[in-house]
This record gives C-alpha cells, structure tokens and sequence, in this order.
C-alpha cells in the first residue's frame, strides 16, 4: 500500500500513474490525515511542498516506513534520457530553451515547470524529458539519476523550508550523488558553490569570463558564446537574440552545452537560439509610454534576481517596484545597484518595511499600499529613458495567487496607464 501526502498537482500526477500501474494506494494531506491512514503502507510519496521537519516524517520514522518523493518514484516507470536542471534563479528560461533547441517532437518538459513527471512517465512517448527540480524535488530522491545535470546558481533563498543554507546547499548537490563519471555536469564556473559541486567525472562550465584552458564548456567574450568542447571551437552570435541580461548570457550558454552534449548540430542550435521567444514575467518587455520602458520581471522572487534585473540596464536609470513576503534575502546586498542605477523604489507588500528599513540609506524610497498605487507613482517620477521595472525580490501571496497574477496585474496597470 502506497501513501500519496499532498492532493495537488504533483499528488494527483502521482495518482494517476498508481491507478494505471494497479498499485493500491491512499491519498491524503493536512485537511485529513490521520495516523490510521499509515495501517499496511509499505511506501510514503511525499509532495514537493512538504519539509522534512513535517509530522509525516516523523511518523514515518516510527514505523520505519521509507519516503520518496513525485520525482523519484516516477523515475522507476519512465524509460527515456533525463536532463535535469536546478539552480536558484532561471531554471524555467533554461529549461525551455533546451526543449526548444532539441524539439518539441522529441523531448518533453516537466517537474518543476508545468506537467509533473508523474504524468510524463505515464503518456508520453518522447525519448527525453527534461525536467525543472526545485531543491524540495531534489532532497526526497534517494536513487534518481539524471543522464544530464545543469547547476545553474546557488543564493540565499527558501530558508523558510531548509532553515539553514547549508542543509539548501545539500540538497541541490543531491542531484549529482548518483551520476556515473560518463554523465556529464555542466556547471557554473563563475558561483564557487556551484563550481564545487561534488560530481566526480564530466563536468563542462560556463562563465562570462574565458575559461582556464584545461576546462571544457563555454565562455561570453563579450558578444558571442565561445563552445570549446573536444577540442573544437564554436562561435554563437547574440545579435539576434531576444532575452536581455548577464544571467540570461548564463542560461544560455548552459542550454548550448547542453545541446551540444545532447549531439544537436551548432547551426541548428544557432538558428533555434534566434527563434526562441521570452517566457513572460521574466524580464518581459510591456512596452513604451512617453518615452519611458516598462519591464516585468515579477518571477524575480530573490534578491540575487532583482539585482541580476538591475544589471540589464547598465546606461538607464530605473525606477523599481519591488517587496511581498520576503523570502530571508538580504536587501541591503543591493546598495551598489541601487546607489548607482536606481533612481527611486515603490516598495508593497507585506514585509515592505523590513525592505524600507535595508534600503532607505541607499536610495530614495516610498511605501505604497497597492501594485496599482506604485505603478502609478513610478510613472509621476519618471523621466525620458527612465525604466519602471518591477522586480519584486520576494513571493507574491500576500497580494495575489502566484507570481503570474502579480505579473499579469502590472501588465494590465500599464496597459491603462498607456490608454489613459
């Protein structure tokens, strides 16, 4: 008997893949559980918002009954390649870049990112899946081996969950553990924690930088990715290219080794490079009002991201909205961005005065009580060439249902404003 924890989306993944399979099975969560649900169940799959400090692990200990989460189990009934790619920020853009270089016809996409693996394993007949993981995905896999690993960054962030950044840190080296030397890593040269990875054999880097001569993977000169793997050099244009920033450099050269390494040729990947289209909410362009530009980033939900946003507009000032529930990051590590590139900042949000509090010495600063408010009043201060950018730094639950919604409202703000 097979205990479901969580009747989500990644929980009703994992039912549909026990009811085709014929495995007896219960379902359950906080609303309901009771510790009689634990009667004849040989095996605990665990959803990927349930931390190990939950009563289920406890109870689960007890009776000396294992735990697994979605990711693992669904690894045991799918048969294909996995390309799995975690990190703090830009696992989505990375994520579906690789699927859009290597084709929809033959890869799928999940985990993290849209349609749980559960469900993949169960319907689809692609050879490869390549799946977002969470650091939550990551630390209950006990024997899951991806053929490919991307280690994008590592920051500060849910603390709330691990509670400390090492036990964070852990849990995204949990998905090399079981990689054999011939699986490749491709790694980020540039993040020490990253660069460290415990991953014995294959490892190709990316940096913004050259890279030492005896490593493999990719560099930015500064306007073309430079691909030096087995012994041959590859040059990819960016002039074409529509995602905007450093760190998207970094999540683009991550999917080119990651191509490459999957045996797609480098003037497919060049052409596909060109024709891929921005996720929204992700430094996403809305468009122009007298002359000043506005940008959602409202996917930002770290501090290392607004900063990476603020980066992408080294000749423009910018006016930034940003604040929600703060996550545990630090704002005060944005003083360089915001002395220098910030002009004004709208903070909302729950933990706007904590926010206001690590700023108030490094630029200027308002509280507002509204999305529409800050919106409005950035547009009162702002001059020609001005940026407004929303890049929150933080969760968005205390004002909306999820970082879409945020993103969708500032859209539809601007959208008035222009009309208006």
């Amino acid at each position: 008997m097979v205990l479901v924890y969580g009747k989500g989306k990644t929980g009703k993944g994992v039912e549909k893949l026990l009811k085709k399979k014929n495995i007896s099975y219960r379902i359950t969560d906080d609303s309901d559980f009771s510790t009689d649900l634990l009667e004849d169940v040989d095996k605990i799959i665990v959803s990927p918002g349930i931390p190990f400090y939950h009563r289920i692990y406890r109870e689960a200990r007890k009776r000396r009954i294992p735990i697994i989460g979605e990711i693992e189990f669904a690894a045991n009934f799918f048969k294909g390649s996995v390309i799995a790619v975690t990190g703090t920020d830009g696992k989505s853009t990375t994520v579906k870049l690789i699927h859009h270089i290597l084709g929809e016809d033959r890869t799928d996409i999940g985990g993290n990112y849209g349609t749980p693996f559960s469900e993949i394993a169960l319907n689809t007949d692609k050879s490869t899946v390549i799946l977002e993981l969470s650091s939550f995905q990551i630390y209950s896999i006990k024997n899951f081996k991806p053929d490919i690993a991307v280690f994008l960054n590592f920051y500060p962030d849910h603390l709330d969950w691990h509670k400390k950044l090492s036990h964070y840190k852990l849990s995204k080296y949990r998905l090399f553990k079981n990689m054999k030397e011939t699986d490749p890593a491709v790694l980020n040269f540039d993040d020490k924690t990253v660069k460290n990875t415990p991953k014995k054999g294959k490892r190709y880097y990316f940096s913004l930088v050259d890279l030492p001569k005896d490593l493999e993977g990719a560099y930015f000169n500064g306007s073309e990715i430079i691909l030096r793997i087995n012994k041959n050099k590859l040059k990819f244009s960016l002039s074409s290219i529509q995602l905007k920033g450093t760190h998207n450099i970094q999540n683009l050269m991550a999917a080119v080794i990651t191509a490459y390494l999957y045996g797609i040729s480098p003037d497919l990947i060049a052409e596909k490079l060109k024709s891929f289209i921005p996720l929204p909410h992700r430094m996403e362009y809305v468009g122009k009002i007298d002359e000043v530009d506005f940008y959602n980033d409202s996917k930002a939900t770290t501090i290392q991201a607004v900063k990476k946003a603020l980066q992408s507009f080294p000749d423009r000032k910018v006016i930034l909205i940003t604040g929600g529930i703060n996550k545990g990051g630090d704002f005060s590590d944005l003083r360089d961005e915001l002395k220098f590139r910030v002009k004004h900042v709208f903070i909302i949000g729950r933990d706007k005065m904590e926010i206001f509090k690590k700023i108030k010495n490094y630029t200027t600063a308002e509280l507002k009580d509204s999305l529409e408010d800050a919106v409005n009043s950035a547009f009162r201060v702002a001059e020609k060439k001005d940026v407004i950018l929303l890049s929150p730094g933080c969760a968005s639950f205390d004002m909306f249902k999820n970082y879409q919604e945020r993103g969708e409202r500032f859209k539809e703000i601007v959208r008035k404003l222009g009309n208006g």
